[in-house]
């Protein structure tokens, strides 16, 4: 995650492997996946991610993801995202639960640049919320 200042949002971009996400998106769906001949793809992704990468502000609002695109690679899925935001890092909180579901011993770690700070967020099944502080 990229905080661009001069747009006032975070740019995220996700690698997610092949092999993880089609047989999790599967189960969930209770139907086969093709990733690059499916035309609702797009849906089916932002709607799994909407649910497991959240950032909340500290009200417990949630905020707004943007779907930007992906790329689809041979072995990986990238994803790309953008959540606005203007308050201080520090009021805000992340929750990534990708696959978690799947992977008993799944871990997701967030690299978070944020004007001269970076956080690394690092997140294992049935870790909550976290918040931005060094």
């Amino acid at each position: 995650m990229d905080y661009n200042k001069k747009d006032k949002a975070f740019e995220i971009s996700i690698q997610l492997f092949t092999h993880d996400l089609v047989p999790t998106l599967e189960k969930r769906l209770k139907k086969s996946v093709n990733l690059e001949k499916n035309p609702e793809t797009d849906k089916i992704l932002f709607d799994y991610l909407k649910e497991k990468f959240v950032l909340k502000d500290k009200q417990n609002g949630v905020k707004k993801i943007n779907w930007i695109g992906k790329e689809i690679e041979t072995d990986t899925v990238n994803i790309y995202l953008e959540i606005f935001f203007e308050e201080n890092l520090e009021d805000l909180s992340l929750q990534n639960s990708i696959f978690f579901e799947s992977f008993s011993e799944q871990t997701n770690l967030v690299v978070v640049r944020h004007t001269e700070k970076k956080y690394d967020l690092l997140f294992k099944v049935g870790d909550q919320f976290k918040a931005f502080k060094k």
